[in-house]
């Protein structure tokens, strides 16, 4: 394979054309009813990839056999012409690989034209050039981002306040959030901001979070900025702003990574949960009622339906597994709502026994976040008037014991 380069094209890039290159790859039979334009299917590096090495060849995929002895491939760096070295074709003549002169320039930005002259085995042009960037990792350091935050970034209806046990007798509120980066972090640099991006005339808040043992994750507890105030407002977004913290090895935060992309994660709360917090409070603060649910439905089971009451429930072997028994009584005079708030995900069938044997459709699913762990899991079904009788069937499951509290509305 021969360069060819002209006087006008390194004054503004680097220029491979391909004029009789030998490539065992490519096939020299030509489809003579092929009209159509050859594609391209992908380049390495990838379209605005970033961190890419200074040594890495620029490869161009194509959607079938091209002639080898036809295209050509410029490359600039940060606006200037770079000199590109050796060529081959591989994948049957569907790829070529073009290796710079020298290594790129550590933190240079790449700008590859692949020409419209390239063409297939038919003599098929493409229909039009592609160029496209990517940026050179080289010899720098390697800034920290994030690879995953509770919310995710860009995350709506993020549940705006937590309780928590204080200590013995008081609950206090809270949000918290966490953040993964991709390597340890340095220990001391632990203060990041909040911004009340709906109403930016609140001051921003400077928080100090906790790192895990690893140093990759660090902890954010958001307290009341008031005593008066929920930690954050309902349906607002806020922004927090990780750009101060540092990598052990002294390296600032990525703000191009597409991780946050701008080093700020961006959340909007939604409404608060009042069933949910009014459940937390008994689930925290109150001592469990120790109950031991009936071995088999015929035989006797106890009652687990007073409202407000923190229930902790032991279940019987069942085989390899457990499984146990529960009566709730109904109100005598109007249908209500139950809601088991559950300790984890347990399934639970309802049954009306009043007359025979009645399945009563009910709902399991994940319950606001508000105190996790001790609540998880809500179920809720709806109970009808006059005095019924209900048989709550809790498994088959691999847990022997849970937790719930129970209320009517």
């Amino acid at each position: 394979m021969r360069l060819v380069h002209t006087t006008a094209l390194l004054a503004t890039c680097a220029a491979l054309a391909l004029t009789g290159c030998d490539s065992d790859d490519t096939p020299d039979t030509p489809d003579a009813g092929d009209t159509a334009s050859p594609t391209l299917t992908g380049t390495t590096p990838a379209p605005d990839e970033a961190h890419v090495s200074a040594d890495s060849a620029v490869t161009v995929r194509f959607g079938e056999p091209m002639k080898s002895d036809r295209g050509t491939v410029r490359v600039a760096v940060d606006g200037a012409a770079w000199a590109l070295g050796m060529s081959h074709w591989n994948e049957e003549g569907r790829a070529l690989m073009v290796h710079p002169a020298e290594p790129f320039s550590a933190g240079a930005r790449v700008q590859v034209t692949v020409e419209a002259d390239f063409e297939d085995l038919a003599g098929n042009r493409l229909a039009a050039p592609l160029t496209f960037h990517f940026t050179v990792h080289g010899t720098a350091a390697a800034r920290p981002h994030v690879t995953a935050s509770q919310p995710a970034e860009g995350a709506t209806g993020i549940l705006p306040v937590e309780l928590y046990k204080a200590d013995a007798t008081n609950l206090a509120l809270r949000k918290v959030l966490t953040l993964t980066f991709n390597e340890p972090m340095d220990a001391s640099s632990t203060q990041v901001t909040l911004r009340d991006v709906t109403t930016p005339a609140n001051a921003p808040r400077t928080l100090t979070g906790t790192w895990s043992s690893d140093g990759l994750t660090l902890t954010v507890a958001i307290p009341r900025p008031e005593s008066d105030l929920p930690p954050l407002e309902e349906e607002n977004r806020y922004t927090l702003d990780v750009t101060a913290l540092r990598s052990a090895t002294d390296q600032p935060v990525d703000t191009a990574h597409a991780g946050l992309g701008d080093g700020k994660l961006d959340f909007t709360t939604g409404r608060r949960d009042a069933n949910v917090e009014h459940a937390c409070t008994h689930a925290l603060l109150n001592p469990s009622q120790a109950i031991t649910a009936g071995s088999a439905p015929t035989s006797f089971y106890p009652a687990t339906d007073t409202g407000h009451t923190f229930y902790g429930l032991t279940l019987p072997a069942d085989g390899a597994t457990f499984r146990g028994y529960t009566e709730v009584v109904t109100d005598p005079d109007r249908e209500q709502t139950v809601a088991l708030y559950l300790s984890q995900s347990v399934p639970v069938a309802v049954h009306d026994t009043t007359e025979g044997e009645t399945l009563v459709a009910s709902t399991l699913e994940p319950a606001a976040p508000v105190c996790l762990p001790a609540i998880t899991h809500v179920l809720k079904f709806t109970a009808p008037s006059g005095d019924r009788f209900l048989r709550l069937t809790f498994g088959p499951t691999e847990h022997e014991t849970l937790t719930f509290v129970f209320e009517r509305y």
